[in-house]
C-alpha cells in the first residue's frame, strides 16, 4: 500500500492555495476511486455524503421536493443510512443535527479502524466548530444556546481536550456577509489540514488530509453565488 500511495500522491492534481480557486476535482476522485482499495473506496463513499446531506437540505427542505431520493453507497453502515432517510418524518434542524452527528461519529469510527489519527483530530475539531457555530447562530437569532460541553454528542466526549476555536469564531463574527464569513472558515480549514498532515510523508493521514480538503474545494466548484446562498441559509444550522 506504501508504494500505492507514493505513486497516487505524486500523480494527484495539486490543491489551490485558497478556498474557491478553480481545481480538477473529478479527476482527483477519479485516480483515488481507481486505486481500488477497500479503505480509500470508504472513506470516499464517507465523505461524498456530505454533499448529498446539501442536497437534501436544499432538493427536499428548500424547494419542497417530496421526491427526492438519495444517492448512498452501499458500503455505509445500515444505522446510518436509517439515520439519513429519517428525513422523510423529521423536522429540518432535527435531521442536521442527528445527520451530521451520525456522519461524523462514522468519521472518528473510520479513523480508529484504518489507524488514522488526523481523521479522528480532524472529526474532533471540525464538529466542534460547527456546533461553537450553531450555538453563536441560536444567540444571534434570540434563543439561548446550550454551552459547548452540553451540546456535544457523547462520542465527542471521548476525546479528552477540544481545540480552542475562541479567536476563530470571534474574527467569523466581524463579517457581515455570509458567504465571505463561509469562505474566511474554509481557508481556516485549509490551514489546519495542511498544518496536520505531514507533506511528502506519502502515508495515509496525507491521503486523507488531501481527501479532506478536496471536499472543501469540490464544494465551490459545484455552487453558483445564488444557490450558495440558499444551501448556506439552511445547512449552516450546525
Amino acid at each position: 500500500m506504501s508504494e500505492n500511495l507514493f505513486y497516487l500522491l505524486t500523480v494527484l492534481p495539486a490543491l489551490p492555495a485558497n478556498a474557491g480557486d478553480p481545481v480538477q476535482v473529478d479527476d482527483a476522485l477519479a485516480r483515488i476511486r481507481e486505486e481500488s482499495d477497500s479503505r480509500l473506496l470508504y472513506l470516499a463513499d464517507l465523505l461524498e455524503v456530505e454533499s448529498e446531506i446539501e442536497r437534501c437540505a436544499l432538493q427536499f427542505f428548500v424547494m419542497g421536493g417530496r421526491d427526492f431520493q438519495p444517492r448512498l453507497s452501499e458500503r455505509l453502515p445500515e444505522s446510518f443510512v436509517e439515520t439519513f432517510m429519517s428525513f422523510y418524518n423529521s423536522r429540518e434542524a432535527e435531521w442536521l443535527t442527528s445527520v451530521y452527528a451520525a456522519w461524523f461519529d462514522l468519521m472518528i469510527d473510520t479513523g480508529r479502524r484504518t489507524g488514522s489519527k488526523l481523521l479522528c483530530h480532524w472529526a474532533c475539531w471540525e464538529y466542534s466548530l460547527r456546533t461553537l457555530l450553531r450555538i453563536e447562530r441560536m444567540k444571534a437569532a434570540g434563543r439561548s444556546g446550550a454551552d459547548l460541553d452540553n451540546a456535544l454528542p457523547a462520542f465527542m466526549k471521548d476525546f479528552s481536550e477540544f481545540p480552542d476555536h475562541a479567536p476563530l469564531v470571534e474574527s467569523w463574527k466581524s463579517f457581515s456577509e455570509p458567504l465571505k464569513a463561509e469562505k474566511f472558515l474554509d481557508q481556516a480549514r485549509i490551514e489546519y489540514l495542511r498544518k496536520a498532515a505531514t507533506q511528502f510523508s506519502f502515508s495515509l493521514d496525507e491521503l486523507i488530509a488531501y481527501m479532506l480538503e478536496l471536499r472543501i474545494h469540490n464544494r465551490y466548484a459545484r455552487l453558483n453565488p445564488d444557490r450558495g446562498r440558499k444551501i448556506l441559509e439552511e445547512v449552516t444550522t450546525l
